[in-house]
């Protein structure tokens, strides 16, 4: 797992894996749909959740901030890559699985 170099005392960013990158890559060529990492570094820090409602699963940090609903969650290393109607996002394999019921209790 490739990491960036911090300063001392600093938590490490563990970077997806050119696996990783190169699966995600695969996927948005053929599903013809761009690759994004804005919920990457949260959900590493756990400030994101997948969050289930209504049977519909989506990637979620906020009331303001989530995905559409997920179509596809691939494992690859030490990331999922998410498949949404218009977009690939590549997360933490740690980030928390919870019920929409859950998110409110935990933002409180």
């Amino acid at each position: 797992m490739a990491t960036q170099p911090q300063d001392a005392g600093k938590p490490k960013l563990e970077l997806p894996t050119a696996k990783v990158m190169e699966a995600s890559f695969k996927y948005s060529l053929k599903h013809m749909k761009p690759i994004d990492l804005y919920f990457y570094v949260d959900s590493i820090k756990g400030k994101v959740s997948i969050a289930e409602d209504d049977g519909d699963k989506i990637i979620y940090k906020s009331d303001e901030e989530h995905t559409s609903a997920i179509l596809k969650t691939l494992e690859c290393e030490n990331c999922y890559i998410v498949i949404t109607a218009n977009t690939i996002y590549i997360i933490s394999k740690n980030v928390k699985q919870r019920k929409a019921n859950q998110m409110a209790l935990a933002e409180s």
